[in-house]
């Protein structure tokens, strides 16, 4: 009697086929993996972006509580208390206390650490509650950094201004924010 046994194992063929498909659907999976990472960082980076924005407007806002009168685009050869050093000026606030105006500037960074344009605030210190350092010196700080437009209307008539900040993500996206203040 003959003994008929079935071959056991698998031939080289079919390992390196089932290897070959196996680097495939990793490969697969590794590239989902980093697409969705990549689509996690951007989204993380517009919405660091966009807290920055909303925390700038609402410095400006303060700024505008506590001023008598606004200016927007004023004259940019006139003496600030503050160097523009090439940027243009914005938006001037008189506070109602008199002192010299809270002058908000867009342009060129101060250091090669920015990112590009810079929304500047020349004015008083803060203190460590966050309010206006009475009698504080004037200071120039960057408030936020790689703003491609700060665009500043006030509708005729009406004692608001509407503010709308815009930068641009490292991935080619685009962040807007707006305020009224």
């Amino acid at each position: 009697m003959r003994n008929t046994r079935a071959p056991q194992g698998f031939t080289l063929v079919e390992l390196m086929l089932a290897a070959l498909v196996g680097c495939l659907l990793c490969g697969v999976a590794f590239q989902l993996l980093l697409a969705e990472t990549r689509q996690g960082g951007s989204l993380a980076e517009s919405f660091q972006l966009k807290q920055m924005q909303r925390r700038t407007l609402e410095l400006v806002k303060g700024d505008l509580e506590r001023a008598s009168t606004w200016q927007i685009a004023p004259d940019p050869s006139r003496s600030w208390p503050c160097a523009l050093a090439g940027r243009q000026p914005k938006l001037a606030i008189t506070p109602s206390d008199g002192s010299d105006p809270v002058l908000y500037s867009l342009g060129p960074a101060p250091s090669a650490i920015w990112r590009g344009s810079v929304l500047m605030r020349c004015g008083p210190a803060f203190d460590l509650q966050g309010g206006v350092r009475s009698g504080s010196r004037y200071q120039n700080r960057v408030v936020l950094d790689g703003v491609d437009r700060f665009q500043l209307y006030q509708p005729s008539g009406l004692p608001v201004l509407q503010m709308q900040l815009e930068q641009r993500t490292r991935f080619g996206g685009r962040v807007r924010s707006q305020g009224v203040g």
